[in-house]
């Protein structure tokens, strides 16, 4: 009786340990980084500018004028293909688009972007209804995320972190980044400065340091 009793605690514990070994073996999912589970999403978006013309034409009061040179320096800055320029088809003539050219294109003149494509177009209106002049441009916009989480934060029994953990991070992040393109492509790089380059490789064959001189500095010393 003894032996049975012996064998069957053996059986019991080489049982258990075998339990205890294999949730030991069992691979954990893993979350993977925040930068993958929390990614920064990125869309089309379109600016647009309302300018209302009066029998005589378009004539903008001081806030209009104000308001267009805003418009195209924000266009210059993230802006991306021409600007469209679309007039409303009841305008009789047309009245108000040779204005609307002349006007975005002087200040984009003015603003130092000359060369930038203006497009026209018209959109359909009922006549007689006011109807504006639309001045419009493609831009690129981060997408806010949605961070809530409603999930017991407690339940960690996995060892990982919660799906949204890192979701504000991202979220601050994408909110701080003047210029969404930054996420796609890097930005060009510019000239090699040539003539420093000559400069560093001459001190080098002269066997003297090519490092840059260091301004003065202030010397802050402190009482003991």
């Amino acid at each position: 009786m003894k032996k049975s009793h012996r064998k069957i605690k053996t059986l019991i514990s080489i049982g258990f340990l075998s339990v205890i070994m294999s949730g030991c073996q069992t691979p954990m999912p893993s979350t993977g980084p925040t930068p993958f589970r929390n990614k920064i999403q990125i869309a089309e978006s379109i600016e647009r500018l309302e300018l209302y013309t009066r029998p005589t034409g378009l004539e903008l009061s001081a806030r209009d004028n104000v308001a267009v040179t805003q418009f195209l320096q924000a266009y210059s800055q993230k802006g991306d293909g021409p600007v469209y320029i679309n007039i409303p088809s009841s305008s009789a003539n047309g009245i108000g688009a040779q204005q609307a050219r002349n006007l975005i294109r002087q200040r984009l003149r003015q603003i130092g972007s000359h060369g930038a494509p203006v497009q026209m177009g018209q959109y359909q209106t009922a006549y007689g209804a006011p109807a504006p002049v639309v001045v419009s441009y493609r831009t690129l916009k981060t997408v806010p995320q949605d961070c809530r989480d409603f999930s017991d934060l407690s339940n960690t029994y996995n060892n990982q972190p919660y799906s949204s953990y890192g979701c504000s991070q991202s979220s601050n992040l994408a909110a701080m980044i003047q210029d969404p393109r930054q996420l796609i492509q890097p930005y060009d790089l510019g000239a090699p400065d040539s003539q420093r380059r000559q400069t560093v490789y001459g001190k080098y064959i002269e066997g003297e340091n090519t490092a840059s001189e260091l301004p003065d500095r202030q010397d802050i010393k402190v009482d003991e």
